[in-house]
């Protein structure tokens, strides 16, 4: 598994050097998934952080949504995520219901949950594309054509 380093978190989430210590170490919002051993060590982050860190950013910027209220949502989600495949996850988003429940679906599924009723809907495909190009993820790829076509006479 790749790990990078926090000077790469803060360009891929937008959060400044304090504001990732701060959600990563003193409130403990989302844990690093190497932690600094000392003095001069860094962090180091898994794709599984650095797509947490996103998320938790689009909460409190687009919906300013506190985030402290939201630490079981990110531990629940994080033990998720170490269970899915990154291809596996595209096409898909994560789907924030009240009370603290969530869900990853594909995005076909989205359409029934006009029956569950109110939701928060987040597409993880953007934040994908950006991870993909930052840990080296072979980009989505669609079934080639097994055969040549010929023309028939």
């Amino acid at each position: 598994m790749r790990l990078i380093q926090a000077s790469e978190v803060q360009k891929l989430t937008g959060l400044t050097s304090d504001q990732l210590r701060e959600w990563t170490s003193r409130r403990g919002l989302i844990q690093a998934d190497l932690k600094p051993s000392g003095p001069g060590t860094r962090a180091r982050f898994a794709w599984q952080s650095v797509l947490l860190l996103r998320i938790a950013v689009v909460l409190k910027e687009r919906f300013h949504i506190e985030l402290q209220s939201q630490k079981p949502l990110f531990l629940a989600l994080s033990v998720r995520l170490a269970k899915i495949s990154f291809p596996a996850l595209r096409e898909t988003a994560l789907v924030l219901e009240p009370g603290g429940g969530f869900d990853i679906l594909p995005l076909g599924a989205l359409r029934r949950l006009a029956e569950k009723g109110d939701c928060l809907i987040l597409t993880l495909d953007p934040h994908l594309d950006l991870l993909s190009m930052q840990f080296g993820m072979p980009a989505p790829m669609r079934q080639l054509p097994l055969f040549p076509v010929r023309a028939i006479r």
